[in-house]
């Protein structure tokens, strides 16, 4: 990137997906169920900005954590990468978090800050005091940022371990976290690239899905929807992978249904769409717009989800995200 880094908008580095293993070559660390976040400082300036993987500032819905931001960061001038999860006990609960993303009214927000108070988890720095990190290795990277940031009650570091990439994957599934990241000890930071340098371990498959149309409820149902119609990109083209008719709360119908009817469209938007031909007469396409997260038990050898749950809209990501693995 040309001029200083930190008058760019940075997109995170990503990571594939991969099975716990072993190495002393990597480190390891808990995958949080947050909102990525990449969080620029300048004290000189008086000013705290956080960026998601949608290239939008969206501080505001965060106060507690900006009230505690600048006394937690030991420099003048810097970028850091984490990620912002409401906690319950010690897990994320992202049905919590959910209701802090989706809030925009100044009032509610400051009740929220107080009912269900978010905490930053930090686990990378890219930049301090005008210099860039980014071709620091990932090992020096963490020395420098502990030694730059005090941990607060809304602000925390990520620890991680060395080695023993099985072990830890074990005992943080049975604590019921989301999985493990995997990072090579000596890696760059690569903005915007999705690297096998960094490796997610998840307990549950999980999937980034566009939102390409709904059925019509049926029943109880009948003033909302049935099933979300999903796809993915599969080399480039987007992919029908299936329907989703789970996992809805009846607020979760509501705003779907407000977000999915303006947007639809005539025409079936699947470059790829093997499903039986009377099947696309029973959807309500829409705009490729919106994307969700869904649990499932596995990706079929025929592309589709095997039993998917809807989690929640990902206000944060964008289609190109949206990829078969």
């Amino acid at each position: 990137m040309e001029g200083d880094l930190f008058d760019q908008k940075i997109k995170p580095m990503l990571a594939f997906s991969a099975r716990p293993f072993d190495s002393e070559q990597y480190l390891f660390e808990i995958k949080y169920d947050g909102t990525r976040t990449i969080v620029y400082i300048d004290k000189e300036k008086e000013r705290v900005k956080f960026l998601n993987r949608r290239g939008l500032f969206f501080e505001k819905r965060y106060p507690e954590i900006l009230k505690e931001l600048p006394n937690a960061f030991l420099g003048n001038k810097g970028i850091l990468d984490g990620e912002i999860v409401v906690l319950d006990g010690e897990k994320p609960n992202f049905w919590k978090l959910q209701e802090r993303e989706h809030t925009s009214d100044e009032l509610r927000i400051e009740l929220l800050s107080k009912l269900s108070p978010a905490t930053l988890f930090i686990f990378d720095i890219l930049y301090k005091d005008g210099k860039s990190l980014l071709e620091f290795p990932l090992i020096e990277r963490k020395r420098i940022l502990g030694e730059c940031v005090t941990e607060g009650e809304r602000v925390k570091l990520t620890r991680f371990i060395i080695g023993g990439g099985i072990k830890f994957f074990e005992e943080v599934a049975k604590k019921g976290f989301e999985g493990i990241m995997a990072k090579k000890i000596d890696s760059p930071y690569l903005i915007g690239e999705r690297s096998k340098y960094w490796l997610k371990i998840k307990a549950t498959k999980t999937v980034d899905c566009v939102i390409c149309g709904f059925t019509r409820g049926e029943g109880i149902r009948e003033k909302y929807l049935g099933a979300l119609v999903l796809g993915c990109l599969d080399e480039g083209k987007l992919r029908y992978v299936g329907r989703v008719g789970t996992g809805f709360s009846e607020s979760d119908l509501a705003k779907l249904k407000e977000m999915l009817e303006p947007i639809t469209i005539d025409k079936n938007p699947f470059e790829i769409f093997e499903e039986e031909p009377n099947m696309a007469e029973k959807m309500v396409f829409v705009e490729p717009r919106y994307i969700c997260e869904v649990k499932c038990m596995e990706i079929t050898k025929d592309k589709k989800l095997r039993a998917p749950v809807f989690l929640r809209i990902r206000e944060d990501k964008t289609i190109y995200e949206c990829r078969l693995e």
